[in-house]
């Protein structure tokens, strides 16, 4: 079953401001590419310059590649392709999962009352790029390369058939002053090594997923990302 994505905005590709910055983004990782090549093509190398040489385009190329996905996965959600739902996923699978394969990012995750034991009707590897972008914009560094720990709950509301998932803002997104436009355009890209892309599609995937995305102001506690995603209907397995 392919799922209707909404919520990704216009037609990326259409916008020429949002062309041209990614015309300039891809352009990032060719310039080291192409200098290691002239280099390993046309100076005496030894073994380890040669190893560092290769070493790098191999870095650079897969940033590419990160890159060009990142612009398929935008298309794909703006054209309602995106999703592939296939069954019942257990949610704190999910989670465990993306934050250790993250290497944990300083997220804590504080489960409700029955949380551990949800299921959403999803696309499981959709879900895991989703959670990733979250606790992404919740520990995202501040300019001098620190990050604070932060805490991420789940809870369930099962008379109104969903979960919520919600954590606060990293401060360094929050000082920026662009979370106005958070899941509206891309990114600055010294806000990640990609297009600046990532909330957008985070956001195609949890409406894509029948739920929602956003951002609330959580008055002394400051602004907090919230997700909800509908419950898995136990009566029909």
């Amino acid at each position: 079953m392919t799922a209707t994505n909404s919520g990704a905005g216009g037609a990326g590709g259409s916008n020429p401001a949002w062309m041209g910055k990614w015309a300039h983004d891809l352009r990032g990782p060719l310039a080291p590419i192409q200098s290691a090549l002239f280099l390993l093509r046309h100076s005496g190398s030894d073994v380890n310059e040669r190893d560092e040489l290769f070493d790098l385009i191999d870095r650079q190329m897969r940033r590419l590649t990160g890159m060009i996905d990142e612009i398929g996965d935008w298309v794909r959600a703006d054209q309602g392709r995106l999703l592939h739902i296939r069954g019942p996923v257990d949610l704190m699978l999910i989670i465990e999962g993306t934050l250790s394969v993250a290497g944990g990012g300083g997220i804590q995750i504080e489960y409700g009352e029955g949380a551990e034991h949800a299921r959403v009707q999803g696309d499981a590897p959709r879900l895991a790029s989703l959670f990733s972008t979250m606790f992404w914009l919740m520990s995202s560094p501040a300019v001098d390369g620190s990050r604070r720990d932060a805490t991420a709950t789940v809870s369930v509301d099962r008379a109104g058939g969903v979960i919520h998932l919600e954590g606060a803002l990293s401060p360094a997104l929050a000082d920026d002053g662009s979370l106005d436009t958070l899941f509206a355009q891309p990114r600055p890209a010294s806000l990640g090594d990609g297009m600046g892309l990532r909330a957008l599609i985070a956001l195609a995937i949890a409406r894509g997923h029948g739920g929602d995305l956003a951002i609330r102001d959580d008055g002394p506690s400051g602004q907090r990302l919230h997700l909800t995603l509908p419950l898995h209907d136990e009566s029909t397995t």
